[in-house]
């Protein structure tokens, strides 16, 4: 598998327009020519695009496209004698040329219109599209999806396929209702196809899933496909983690099985902070499993100006977040860019050389494992799949606390919570808003804490079973050492600390930490539906850390009347974190969304909510760095016993993010605009950082530190049981070996 013999460089270059404005000057040549002048080692292009042209010569499925000098075939021949590997995408669900074939073939909403990949704005008439969405469940599956993926493959020899694009989920708002899928569906289950979802209706509930199978057994079909042209081939899928409502998340975790990896692709980035590409990352990778490889997206343009090349830290950054996450960085440009405004292939030139150089500490290498974040396919989609938004936010908060802490942590996929769930591999695991749990993952857990783990679970635990039945209670009730009466949702709440265990735990904070937020649609709630939401969690076995508190009315009327928090009412006998010892392990519990509160307002007060009990309960971390919680840090560990750390500069003084807030009624004109997106332009360097590792981790005598690119010797003392290695200074990244002293 050629995928797994050095660290991936990648480079996609879209010809991405119905008239080719640049085709005619794009070839082989200053392809590969591109490819080498950014140190690239793999190269991805379109074998067909969305308007279904194809880019090499012999189909007998589509035309060529018309202004293209671009041969794939000889694209491969000449990038292979350069040692660079190319993937070529396909299958591509939007096609203009099937549409006007055979327009009974695109997908199609419960009105009938054609839904549409390509973004129109909400009022316009949908008319001629130029990226209609095909149905996997017409004839175009078995004429052309299949056939394309193996010709692709077959015709110009590359090295892998990527199925870019391919789309097909379960959300009514984007699910398809053509006659296909009417038939199918009133095949396989003898029940006509529902024009909504209601959980409460099975024949909705066997829709949902039935519309992952479509997926599932499509992408099934093509990698058989491609794997018949060429056995060798990696066959990977486009995600889209952070689009689609995540819809693309549960597509891997339910084809793993055929996927040899992912393309995570991560245009979101630009309008979102620090963090964003190392959750996905880390989100991705627990999803196929880590042993599989996953691109993840630095554009090469900035946000959605794909001509626009944005400055150089921006890039840099973008790179080396992903690469310390475990990723491979997937550089995407343009045609329209590269001859308009080329100017972010010099900052890639320069950060994949540096990548080149360090390629021998990059692969072969595995985590530093200490906090597990689980990340639940059926929580999403079967308790959230509404609102989606607030099961991530709630397992991004609590990512985003241990990484601003400087914990190494990673995300486990709960599918694989039988085989990691172990307190040698996972001192602490995290649950964060796990509201659907299976009885074989609620007994894998209870086991993990018998063992000696420390599991933290947060607000409806395991509330509702995969079949979607409930509970009536959380699971692991006697584990969290608390009995549940239900939830209150009052919108507003607090977490009252002034208890036995002030001066223990929460020395230094207020009394009472306010829980909930205004609304930020506003528009018939004033308050943010269920962030503010507390269980009725009585303490049976555990001790009550804290307590809950309600606010004194609906909503606060002091500043801003109907937006404000309600100051607090007096205690509750409701545990609002509780801690509970059982068998060798013990389990800490939070009666409200600690993460998505973290993730939303990002307050120390809420990181220390956690990070308090676990400082004093759990075992130490095995790696942590004293330094500002603007810095990440990713530990590794090699084959060959060395470490290896990642540290991510992300100090940066003109990074401006804004969003609107909700309107009300009677609003004036706003004051200056709603909406600000900008890059990174400069870095802030860090100084004096510490790092410290367990000296356990690493055998024999004090170890030898160095730091790329400089190979810079590091001062390395001893500090009780820790090494402490000294960083003079950190700008963008910096990569550590630790290494036993010779």
């Amino acid at each position: 598998m050629w995928w797994k013999s050095g660290f991936l460089r990648v480079l996609q270059f879209n010809i991405e327009d119905p008239y080719g404005f640049f085709a005619d000057k794009i070839t082989a040549d200053n392809l590969v020519s591109l490819a080498k002048k950014t140190h690239a080692n793999v190269l991805i292009v379109f074998a067909r695009d969305g308007w279904g042209r194809v880019f090499y010569k012999g189909s007998r499925l589509y035309p060529r496209h018309h202004n293209s000098k671009l041969d794939v075939s000889e694209l491969v021949e000449k990038a292979s004698k350069e040692g660079i590997h190319v993937i070529v995408m396909a299958a591509h669900t939007a096609n203009r040329y099937l549409y006007r074939l055979h327009p009974s073939w695109a997908q199609r909403n419960t009105k009938g219109e054609v839904i549409v990949l390509e973004h129109y704005p909400r009022a316009a008439r949908i008319v001629d599209p130029h990226w209609p969405q095909i149905c996997p469940n017409s004839p175009a599956l078995d004429k052309y999806f299949v056939p394309e993926v193996e010709e692709a493959v077959r015709l110009t020899g590359a090295h892998g396929l990527l199925l870019d694009s391919f789309r097909y989920f379960p959300d009514p708002a984007r699910a398809c209702y053509c006659k296909f899928c009417r038939i199918k569906f009133r095949e396989e289950y003898g029940e006509e196809l529902p024009d909504k979802m209601d959980t409460e209706d099975e024949a909705a509930r066997h829709a949902w899933e039935w519309r992952y199978k479509v997926n599932v057994r499509a992408i099934e079909r093509m990698y058989h496909a491609v794997k018949r042209a060429n056995p060798d081939a990696l066959f990977l899928y486009n995600s889209h983690p952070a689009g689609w409502a995540g819809r693309g998340n549960i597509v891997v975790s339910k084809s793993r099985h055929v996927l040899d990896g992912v393309f995570a692709e991560a245009s979101e980035v630009d309008v979102r902070g620090p963090g964003m590409l190392t959750i996905i990352t880390k989100l991705t990778r627990a999803l196929i499993g880590e042993d599989k490889p996953v691109f993840v997206s630095r554009n090469l343009f900035y946000d959605l100006r794909p001509v626009h090349s944005p400055p150089k830290p921006t890039i840099r950054l973008g790179v080396y977040e992903i690469v310390a996450a475990g990723g491979y960085p997937q550089a995407t440009i343009f045609s329209s860019q590269f001859f308009s405004d080329p100017r972010a292939v010099e900052a890639l030139e320069e950060v994949y050389a540096e990548l080149e150089e360090l390629e021998e500490y990059l692969v072969e290498r595995e985590p530093i494992r200490y906090i597990g974040v689980v990340f639940d396919p059926d929580t999403h989609d079967k308790a959230y799949w509404s609102k989606p938004e607030y099961y991530i936010g709630e397992v991004e908060g609590v990512s985003f606390i241990a990484m601003h802490n400087h914990f190494p942590w990673t995300i486990i996929s709960s599918q694989d919570l039988y085989k990691l769930a172990d307190k040698d591999l996972y001192p602490i695991i995290i649950a964060p808003g796990t509201k659907v749990v299976s009885d074989d993952v609620e007994e894998a857990l209870r086991q993990y804490v018998a063992q000696g783990g420390i599991l933290v679970t947060t607000h409806e635990f395991g509330y509702m079973r995969p079949d979607y039945t409930y509970r009536e209670a959380l699971a692991l009730q006697d584990v969290l050492g608390i009995r549940y009466e239900g939830t209150l949702r009052f919108g507003f709440g607090y977490v009252h600390l002034r208890t036995q265990y002030y001066d223990e735990y929460w020395k230094g904070l207020p009394e009472a930490i306010p829980l909930g937020d205004h609304s930020a649609a506003f528009v018939k709630e004033r308050v943010e539906p269920r962030l503010g939401e507390i269980t009725r969690a009585l303490p049976t076995t555990a001790q009550a850390l804290a307590l809950a508190r309600m606010g004194r009315s609906a909503y606060g009327y002091e500043y801003t009347l109907g937006r404000s928090t309600p100051p607090p009412d007096s205690p509750l006998r409701l545990a609002a974190v509780a801690v509970n010892s059982y068998g060798s392990g013990l389990s800490l519990y939070y009666s409200f969304r600690l993460g998505a509160h973290y993730s939303r307002l990002g307050l120390p007060d809420y990181s220390e909510l956690l990070l308090r009990p676990l400082l004093k309960l759990a075992p130490k971390p095995p790696i942590f760095l004293k330094g500002p919680d603007t810095v990440q840090v990713e530990p590794y560990r090699k084959k060959d016993g060395s470490i290896i750390v990642h540290l991510v500069n992300h100090t940066y003084n003109q990074r401006i993010l804004s969003a609107p807030t909700g309107p009300s009624k009677q609003a004036p004109p706003g004051f200056d605009p709603a909406y600000r997106v900008h890059p990174i332009r400069s870095l802030i360097p860090v100084r004096g950082l510490e790092l410290y590792v367990e000296k356990d981790k690493i055998a024999g005598s004090r170890p030898k530190a160095v730091a790329y690119p400089g190979e810079i010797i590091l001062d390395v003392a001893e500090e009780g049981d820790y090494y402490k290695i000294i960083i003079p200074e950190l700008r963008d990244h910096l990569l550590i070996t630790i290494t036993q002293s010779s």
